[in-house]
Formats: C-alpha cells, sequence, structure tokens
C-alpha cells in the first residue's frame, strides 16, 4: 500500500510525506520538506520489531537547518496516515476504491 500527502506551507515550501507498507506489516515513511534549492528529508523504516531513522540535509550548513526547522510543525507532531483506521479519510478513498479487488 502506498500513500502519499503533499501540502504547501508558502508560496516555496512544500512538505511531502509519502509511506509504503507491504503485506508483512513493514513501513517506510519518507518526508520531504522542501523550500527552494533546500531540502530536509527524513526516512524512517519499521518492521515491527526495530526502527531506522536517517536524515538527509541538502544545500544547508547547522545554522541554516536552525532556522528552516523553526518553520516546520515538529516531526513528533505529525502523524503517518493509517490506512487501517475507518475515520482516516486515504483510508476511506483506498477502501472505497479497492475494497472491490
Amino acid at each position: 500500500v502506498v500513500a502519499s500527502l503533499r501540502a504547501r506551507c508558502s508560496a516555496q515550501a512544500v512538505e511531502e510525506r509519502r509511506t509504503v507498507q507491504d503485506s508483512q506489516g513493514r513501513r517506510e515513511t519518507t518526508v520531504t520538506r522542501r523550500r527552494g534549492d533546500q531540502a530536509f528529508i527524513t526516512t524512517t523504516k519499521e518492521d515491527g520489531q526495530s526502527k531506522d531513522y536517517q536524515e538527509e540535509v541538502v544545500n544547508m550548513d547547522d545554522r541554516e537547518l536552525a532556522q528552516f526547522a523553526g518553520t516546520w510543525p515538529r516531526q513528533d507532531e505529525l502523524r503517518s496516515p493509517n490506512l487501517s483506521d475507518p475515520s482516516s479519510v486515504l483510508g476511506s478513498f483506498f477502501r472505497r476504491w479497492f475494497s472491490s479487488w
């Protein structure tokens, strides 16, 4: 299952979240926050027993990264879409379109 969500925070700032989950429950979530030519990309891989977290910084030094990070909601304030939750908008979309398969 793949879920992708894109939000424009301002004229130049875009956040994109992509979650992929396989039939064994392994999940990979990538969050890309981009403003102009700068980007901060986090990837979280979960397999039910362990969790791996990676970060990538594009075109920023430490000072710029701190300023860049202050313009976005904190990572722990955001949730990945729950595709099995009946109240989830994405979950209801996937159930409606793919339940007949």
